[in-house]
């Protein structure tokens, strides 16, 4: 990305690429606080941008960054994305929508491994704060790992970027299965009731690598919002055993 510098950071519960959706819609409830550089920390900036419901964030994937507080997560995820590429680009990919098996080319998909590493996101607009250090957005369906860096921040609008007529491609033909989450009512009253919503969409959307194989007894971890989130999945039934601060 030569010549291009972030103008903004983006802070969310997700500290790993472990759990991020594959899709913003999929995660309406995530919460983002994006804050900008000081260069860029400009409250007149952003005039006039509270009267759109939804912007794009254009945005640096940083594939094979480390990060994240639990360790105990799929062993290869420091060195795969959610399709189960490789860190550097390729280009044919196995896309989660296809169960980590058949091979589409890279263009095809919103894969995170491409020559460059952008990101685009549609992301709901909560609110913006204006601060004396400038201003401060708040978003919902931020599909993004904490700490992300942002590059320009756009308007979403209706008339023009909306297609009603548009088609999915090979997608349409590969409806996303959700999984059926079992949280007892014990463990949803330690998380946060601000982040509980957010956190059922995150383990709806099965925050394993596509195409991983049964292993109902295995306990996986997700780091989410300063919690540790203990979890097994059995065939299209997750269960969440446990919930404890990151840092234990």
């Amino acid at each position: 990305m030569t010549g291009m510098e972030p103008i903004a950071h983006i802070h969310t519960d997700l500290p790993q690429k472990f759990g991020i959706p594959r899709n913003s819609f999929l995660a309406p409830h995530l919460q983002g606080r994006i804050v900008f550089e000081p260069e860029f920390a400009s409250n007149a900036a952003v005039e006039g941008l509270d009267s759109f419901s939804h912007l794009w964030l254009l945005w640096r994937f940083e594939n094979g960054t480390p990060g994240g507080t639990v360790k105990d997560i799929a062993t290869d995820a420091k060195t795969q994305d959610r399709s189960g590429t490789n860190v550097k680009w390729s280009k044919t990919v196995r896309p989660p929508r296809l169960g980590g098996a058949e091979r589409v080319g890279v263009f095809a998909t919103r894969s995170p491994f491409r020559p460059n590493p952008i990101g685009l996101t549609c992301v709901k607009l909560d609110r913006v704060e204006l601060t004396d250090d400038g201003p401060i957005i708040y978003v919902l369906g931020a599909d993004l790992r904490d700490g992300t860096p942002i590059y320009d921040i756009k308007p979403y609008i209706p008339f023009a970027d909306c297609h009603p007529d548009a088609t999915g491609g090979w997608i349409e033909d590969t409806p996303w299965q959700e999984l059926d989450v079992e949280f007892p009512r014990a463990l949803q009253d330690m998380v946060p009731p601000a982040k509980l919503p957010g956190l059922v969409e995150v383990l709806r959307q099965d925050p394993r690598r596509a195409g991983s194989k049964h292993e109902p007894n295995r306990v996986y971890h997700l780091a989410y919002a300063g919690l540790d989130i203990s979890f097994t999945v059995d065939e299209t039934q997750l269960t969440v055993v446990a919930v404890n601060d990151a840092q234990d």
